[in-house]
């Protein structure tokens, strides 16, 4: 394979488009890293976010004003429910799961857009990256 070399300015530009085209994909996928958790875990806001961390190698982590303001939507259309848990000593915590719905709707946008990424295209450009 030819190794390209940048100049700088080359690779400054190329930079910038990687962090604008990555940040109009996070933007996207916060919703199903948010699902893929409370389906799995459930849990309050600050768990949500450091398991998004986790889970995406800490390429995603969204603020939590972020967070509550995603999780309030889907709490309003029937995908998220809302538990109030004992607190350790305090008030009571939020804890957020997926509803059936949400877990349904979930599967349903995995099948139809995640499964696309395991074509030999995309392992072939994942292989080429870790080479």
């Amino acid at each position: 394979m030819t190794s390209i070399v940048l100049g700088m300015q080359d690779y400054e530009f190329h930079g910038a488009l990687l962090k604008d085209w990555e940040a109009v994909y996070r933007q996207g996928l916060l919703t199903f890293w948010t699902f893929t958790v409370i389906r799995e875990r459930g849990g309050d806001v600050s768990q949500i976010r450091q398991w998004i961390a986790e889970s995406t190698e800490g390429t995603y982590n969204p603020a939590e004003q972020t967070l509550y303001r995603q999780l309030r939507r889907h709490l309003d259309v029937g995908l998220v429910e809302l538990r109030k848990v004992p607190g350790a000593g305090g008030p009571p915590k939020n804890e957020f799961q997926l509803t059936d719905s949400g877990s349904a709707l979930l599967t349903q946008f995995a099948q139809r857009n995640i499964r696309l990424f395991d074509q030999p295209s995309v392992r072939h450009l994942l292989e080429e990256g870790s080479a």
